[in-house]
């Protein structure tokens, strides 16, 4: 119980799940090609911000950002499959898929869209600062899986749908708090999102 406590907090549930039983049964966790939808999410204007407040206070902003932004991954049934410096990529629809994986993004990234208020009246009162960010989505097929070796291994995602969702993050730049949806993922989606 220890151990699936400490790895729960680097590693979803579900996985720490499939390996514990995986290696009760002598089943590895295979690699998967799967259709999964991608959510990444960056922060604005971060090197300017990070040379104004200097290195602690910007590792707590981090901390705080990825905190309460990776809450509403969790709360959505997505995974946070790795942090990018100022931002993460979440995934949906991996390890277990459901028929909600698109609308679960959607819907974590509104949410992310409408908590930005609070967490920079936060930010405001503790650091003097504010940030803005932008969320890029994508649905596409991907292999998911253990990538790495025996003495460190990542379960994550890898394939075109990952680059294409950091490249749609490039475009909205210019909206600060914006969302950007795919055509994959507008299309898949079951959400009224006019």
């Amino acid at each position: 119980r220890r151990i699936r406590n400490v790895f729960q907090k680097f590693v979803p549930k579900e996985i720490v799940n499939r390996i514990v039983l995986g290696s009760a049964t002598t089943k590895s966790v295979v690699d998967e090609f799967k259709t999964l939808t991608l959510l990444n999410i960056d922060i604005r204007g971060y090197s300017a911000l990070s040379k104004k407040i200097g290195p602690q206070k910007i590792v707590a902003i981090l901390n705080y950002f990825f905190s309460s932004t990776g809450e509403i991954v969790f709360k959505h049934h997505g995974i946070v499959d790795k942090y990018l410096g100022d931002g993460f990529l979440a995934v949906f629809g991996a390890p277990i898929s459901t028929p909600l994986d698109v609308d679960n993004a959607v819907s974590a990234a509104l949410e992310m869209q409408q908590a930005m208020g609070h967490i920079n009246e936060y930010f405001t009162k503790q650091y003097g600062a504010s940030l803005t960010m932008g969320i890029s989505i994508h649905t596409g097929e991907v292999v998911v899986g253990n990538i790495g070796f025996d003495k460190k291994m990542d379960y994550t995602v890898i394939g075109d749908p990952v680059n294409f969702v950091f490249r749609l993050q490039a475009l909205c730049k210019s909206w600060p708090d914006g969302i950007l949806i795919s055509e994959n993922t507008y299309y898949s989606s079951q959400l009224p999102l006019e």
